[in-house]
């Protein structure tokens, strides 16, 4: 069972760190413009090939062929692109959790260091730049799959364009949120393991967990832990599993970093 939270002669305990909501509103627009430059391109495909009127083989085998050239110059621009937009957010999370830990330190009146790029830090970024580099291709993917199963169910049907774009429409919606998704849930989980490195790097072993109380349906467990110690090298003990705060699908919690007596001296 976790220790209930309790203040040691002289420890400091420093405030909660949390995602910067800059940075995931710049990380959900840079998705939602890759996904919008994709509809567009998908909107010009299905207006220039799809059959109208009454259908030919000609007109399905034309329809096959730019709907496959189509996904060929995505896939290639999602391997030059991923990894563009998933470097310029990591770097933005490391800046803004890095001066977010620093002001916390300062607020205790504890010495602030400059911080580097040591190894902890450089896995840890590595691990959420590959990481998002698949979550930005997923994207990408699965709404031209959806494209795809769209527009052929759509002709099976006997459904006209205007029905096929609204169809479209509706399937990019659900991209778009997907996106939005996963610019929050990543943004919280790239702060999470930036800050669990830099305190590695500082010697810190412990804190406390801090539910955000955020969610309609709280997971129980994350909100019986608030306020309970754990050893940031292992994280909570929940659910049968061990568990980093924001490092589970939707999860807002954070953490207090504790700096023991003998470090605060």
């Amino acid at each position: 069972m976790p220790k209930p939270f309790k203040k040691q002669q002289n420890e400091i305990i420093l405030r909660p760190i949390r995602a910067n909501l800059g940075v995931e509103a710049t990380y959900r627009k840079q998705l939602k413009k890759l996904l919008k430059e994709m509809q567009a391109d998908v909107q010009v495909c299905i207006e220039q090939h799809y059959p109208q009127g009454l259908a030919q083989d000609g007109l399905f085998d034309g329809l096959q062929l730019a709907l496959s050239r189509l996904l060929k110059k995505w896939l290639k621009k999602l391997d030059i692109d991923a990894p563009t937009i998933a470097e310029a957010f990591l770097k933005q999370s490391l800046k803004h959790t890095d001066k977010a830990f620093q002001a916390a330190l300062k607020a205790e009146n504890f010495p602030v260091m400059n911080f580097h790029m040591d190894d902890n830090i450089k896995n840890a970024v590595q691990a959420s730049l590959s990481a998002n580099v698949g979550l930005i291709r997923s994207i990408g993917q699965q709404y031209l799959s959806r494209v795809e199963q769209d527009v052929w169910q759509s002709i099976n049907a006997g459904h006209d364009l205007a029905t096929l774009t609204k169809t479209l429409k509706d399937s990019y919606h659900i991209s778009e949120k997907r996106a939005a998704f996963i610019a929050r849930d990543q943004n919280n989980k790239a702060k999470a393991v930036i800050e669990q490195a830099r305190r590695q790097s500082l010697g810190i072993t412990e804190a406390i967990w801090v539910h955000s109380h955020a969610g309609k349906q709280p997971r129980a467990s994350h909100l019986a832990a608030n306020g309970k110690r754990f050893d940031i090298a292992k994280g909570m003990y929940l659910d049968g599993k061990w568990v980093q705060p924001a490092t589970e699908i939707n999860c807002r919690c954070a953490s207090r970093a504790v700096i023991p007596a003998f470090q605060a001296a």
